[in-house]
């Protein structure tokens, strides 16, 4: 997930508010022939992409496909920093000077979208991939029914274990969320000579590891009726979900209870965990050469969360990014032509390669290069995102979630936990 800067989203929006009009507003200059070339000449159009995980290579291949269908029309690209990027964008978006195709983090879609920053791409949809489009991805690219932000790439969260610590316990990779909870529980017993050991490093404050609980309980975060939004961690099925958090990290745990996870490498690497869950990328992470332990590299397993039944996966929590025309576009017909491209299967077909997760679920069986890269493969195909609301980002700001877990972990009851937790969200989306 790209994360938001605290408060960052809801800023955005109002400063968009005032400066943009609705996407509904947005109008373009045309220059598309009708199969889909152009007749248009000396034209620019700006495209942004965050950070190096769109390699070079995959951005020369997008400019050379475009601009051939475009002859005359010149692709502008400029590499943004992820950090400081919602500042960015709500100065560039607001000017006379947008960029024409943005990337954006999936947390940081929606406070765009509100704030009618975003071209209305809903017609677009199914030319774009339809119902074959990472679903959580939709979510996050999709406001009040309108969708404006498409798919760009994903990375599901997976579980990355120690093969030896398996072997040692004589364990098995479990099948089912019973199986996964009961191995953490014989890796503690089996290392209970290691300080601090945790079969399942699961500190307090690590939300995005209890979602997957909770929604195969079968429970919500909150669900949207009509204009008003209801909180549903107190519900039955979250509340069974938030129960098994609070058993993992009662029996296989040994995180603080009142931590993260952003620390989580440094303890797998020093043997103190034989399983954690992170986002795909997290191998480099415990692996790199600065302060992680790539000596550990052959001994470093992967699997998707399993579900409660054999053969099943848990929802995973999918991170990644949104491509959009900036309603400021001068020409939101040629920009979309390009998002086309960026979202073409050959051009997706190369983040497969790379083992990054593409946009269209039909691609996902080609995401090859490691173990990680397979199991975020699978936890993909079952995906979940957080509510779908401009005012999300302050849910998150306000810390509701890691705080309802953190008593948790302490062994509070969930229910009164989670009740508490719901007031406080419903205040939050409703405002």
């Amino acid at each position: 997930m790209r994360p938001v800067p605290a408060g960052a989203a809801v800023a955005t929006a109002a400063l968009l508010l005032a400066a943009c009009g609705s996407a509904a507003d947005a109008t373009g200059t045309g220059g598309s022939s009708p199969d889909g070339g152009t007749e248009a000449g000396g034209q620019t159009v700006r495209l942004w992409l965050n950070g190096e995980d769109t390699p070079q290579e995959m951005v020369d291949y997008a400019v050379a496909e475009f601009e051939a269908a475009h002859p005359g029309v010149t692709v502008e690209f400029e590499r943004q920093q992820w950090t400081g990027l919602v500042e960015k964008l709500t100065t560039s978006l607001s000017s006379n000077d947008s960029p024409d195709v943005v990337e954006l983090g999936n947390t940081q879609a929606q406070a765009f979208e509100a704030a009618g920053a975003l071209h209305d791409l809903t017609d677009k949809k199914e030319e774009l991939g339809g119902d074959d489009l990472l679903t959580s991805l939709v979510e996050a690219g999709t406001y009040d029914d309108r969708f404006y932000g498409v798919p760009y790439y994903a990375g599901a969260r997976v579980v990355f274990y120690r093969t030896d610590h398996f072997e040692e316990a004589g364990l098995e990779v479990p099948t089912t969320l019973e199986e996964f909870q009961a191995a953490g529980a014989a890796l503690k017993q089996a290392n209970a000579d290691v300080p601090g050991y945790s079969g399942i490093f699961f500190p307090g404050k690590y939300w995005y590891a209890a979602l997957p609980f909770v929604w195969e309980s079968g429970g919500e975060i909150a669900v949207q009726d009509g204009d008003t939004w209801d909180a549903q961690l107190s519900s039955p099925g979250s509340v069974e979900g938030l129960r098994q958090v609070q058993q993992i990290m009662a029996t296989a745990s040994g995180a603080p209870v009142d931590g993260d996870e952003s620390q989580d490498y440094l303890a797998f690497c020093n043997g103190e965990v034989g399983m954690l869950m992170g986002p795909g990328w997290k191998i480099g992470q415990i692996v790199n050469e600065d302060d992680g332990c790539p000596e550990l590299e052959g001994s470093i397993g992967a699997f998707p969360l399993p579900g409660s039944e054999p053969g099943t996966t848990a929802p995973a929590f999918l991170g990644g990014s949104n491509l959009a025309v900036s309603a400021g576009s001068e020409d939101p017909e040629l920009a979309y032509e390009l998002v086309k491209v960026l979202t073409s299967d050959g051009y997706q077909e190369q983040f497969a390669e790379l083992g990054l997760l593409p946009a269209k679920v039909s691609l996902l069986e080609g995401v090859g290069g490691s173990e990680a890269a397979e199991a975020q493969a699978a936890a993909a195909a079952n995906s979940r995102f957080v509510p779908s609301s401009e005012r999300w980002a302050g849910v998150e700001a306000s810390t509701v979630l890691p705080d309802m877990l953190v008593a948790i972990a302490g062994g509070a009851d969930v229910e009164a936990e989670a009740a508490r937790a719901d007031e406080a969200i419903e205040a939050l989306l409703n405002g």
